[in-house]
């Protein structure tokens, strides 16, 4: 292998290394957060064991590979919290998408390979193959069970967690609906993060819009 095949791929993995230190749920988690790293390892691992033992009829390869590049951009462009970009409205998420295009130009535009990583990112954010809905599904899964496993008294503030629910469940629910295979997982994520919004005494609000 040429030396300077060796430097670009080393290159572009020191950029990447930067996802081990964003924080994901800045604004919403007061304790128990993760980083982009934690979660595209995970939305990796799901991508493959989900996609090869429900059988979904994606290509697990590819699908494999946008779990692992989805949130690349957020090396240099930073996370923005779901709340936010709830809260925010269209100009948050209009701007969210520019600094993260302009973030990938940055790191990919010049490698040799920088074409091929940039066109799969792009593919996730278009959400027009199978494999990029697919992966996209299973991120708000991820996020949903993230939630579940550490509990909602760990959200800020409490009637932050039914305009965040509602909201999210219709985004998840559209995202799912594609793919029949994962609607249990689906629901029973649910179900978990229903009851523990209950015992905090916050409403669960579904459907309604």
């Amino acid at each position: 292998m040429r030396q300077q095949k060796i430097d670009d791929i080393l290159t572009f993995l020191r950029r990447s290394k930067d996802l081990e230190t964003v924080e994901r749920y800045s604004s919403s988690l007061r304790d128990k957060k993760n980083t982009v790293a934690e979660h595209s390892w995970r939305l990796a691992l799901m991508t493959l064991v989900i996609g090869m033992e429900c059988k979904v009829r994606v290509d697990t390869n590819r699908a494999l590979a946008l779990a692992l590049i989805h949130d690349l951009a957020e090396a240099k462009a930073g996370d923005l919290d779901a709340f936010d970009q709830i809260m925010g409205g269209k100009q948050v998420l209009e701007d969210k998408a520019a600094k993260e295009e302009a973030a990938m130009r940055e790191m990919t535009g010049d490698l040799p390979f920088g074409d091929w990583v940039y066109s799969m990112w792009k593919e996730y954010e278009d959400q027009i193959t199978v494999e990029a809905k697919f992966v996209k599904a299973l991120d708000r899964i991820e996020g949903f069970l993230h939630i579940a496993e550490n509990g909602v008294e760990a959200y800020i503030p409490k009637e932050f967690h039914a305009d965040y629910a509602n909201k999210v469940v219709e985004t998840f629910d559209k995202a799912t609906q594609h793919f029949p295979e994962l609607k249990d997982f689906l629901d029973a994520i649910k179900k978990d993060l229903k009851m523990q919004f209950e015992r905090v005494g916050v409403k669960w609000i579904e459907g309604t819009t």
